[in-house]
């Protein structure tokens, strides 16, 4: 009988995290259809988001009643995560939707997914450890892969004050991503997730009232894309922290490149869209980058493993 070694719970912790972090890519990917939709129609940024947000809560809390989990997180993790939360990302999704109204949907998603480099530096400046190689070679091709993706698909067109608010969503996400990965020990994702959705939408709702930009949904297709939006947020939450929990901040974000290639694959089923020569080269990069990542081995002593 072949003996288990002690690297295989690893292992598989590492190929489930990559699992979660692409499932939660493929969430987000519906999450940006949805939502450039609502916008087209007339709500705010603002409006739109704290709604997107509430009604993932809503959805986690009901989850959480359920499965009988904690709704509250551990209470040395309670203060980091309702910063994360408040601070952290409702403001990186205020900026990319408001990117997203000064230019193609392709020009902001390419300087979006500058932030796999971002984390990447980040995680070691902060003392997370070098990148291993491997995971180098997968934050190569995950880029260039996505590059390839936006790049051959839509115009890439975008102002100024377009590229200044993506390249800031990149960096808020970035940071995001890497407190994270520093703050969530204990605490469940789903238990998590509630906390992340609840503290982004309630930092929105105050700002947008303070404002007065805060709008209802103009047309009755909203409700429903607002709806459908939060079912997407709740889930890609949950396994997007539960890849954090398990392969930490710089592969979770390597593995997040494959957002573009749901988003077109989606568009492919759903909306009639061709499949470009791009997409399916870039896809393929995307993927070996993902993979690799996946089971790179990593040399970061202090990057939690849950298994």
């Amino acid at each position: 009988m072949t003996e288990v070694g002690p690297a295989d719970p690893q292992r598989r912790g590492d190929l489930l995290g990559g699992a979660l972090a692409a499932m939660a890519s493929a969430q987000f990917g519906v999450i940006v259809v949805l939502g450039k939709r609502v916008l087209e129609r007339g709500m705010t940024v603002e409006s739109m988001l704290a709604m997107r947000f509430g009604t993932a809560a809503v959805f986690l809390s009901i989850a959480l009643v359920l499965l009988r989990r904690p709704v509250l997180a551990v209470p040395s993790e309670r203060t980091g995560l309702a910063i994360l939360a408040f601070f952290g990302y409702a403001v990186e999704a205020s900026f990319f939707f408001a990117a997203s109204t000064h230019g193609t949907a392709a020009a902001v998603t390419l300087l979006f997914f500058t932030y796999p480099v971002f984390v990447t530096i980040g995680a070691w400046f902060l003392g997370r450890g070098a990148p291993a190689g491997p995971t180098l070679l997968a934050l190569f091709l995950a880029l260039a892969g996505a590059s390839v993706v936006v790049g051959t698909g839509a115009g890439l067109a975008i102002d100024g004050v377009g590229v200044a608010f993506a390249l800031a969503a990149a960096a808020t996400y970035s940071a995001y991503l890497v407190g994270t990965d520093i703050v969530l020990r204990r605490t469940g994702p789903l238990t998590s997730a509630l906390w992340v959705s609840a503290g982004a939408s309630l930092g929105l709702f105050i700002s947008s009232t303070a404002t007065g930009r805060l709008t209802a949904p103009t047309a009755p297709a909203d409700l429903w894309s607002i709806l459908g939006m939060g079912v997407a947020t709740a889930g890609a939450f949950v396994c997007l922290l539960g890849a954090l929990q398990r392969i930490g901040a710089v592969r979770t974000a390597i593995i997040s490149a494959t957002e573009p290639l749901s988003a077109a694959l989606l568009g492919f089923l759903f909306l009639g869209e061709t499949v470009t020569w791009g997409v399916a080269l870039g896809g393929a990069m995307i993927l070996g980058g993902a993979i690799t990542a996946s089971l790179a081995r990593t040399v970061q002593p202090q990057e939690q493993q849950i298994t």
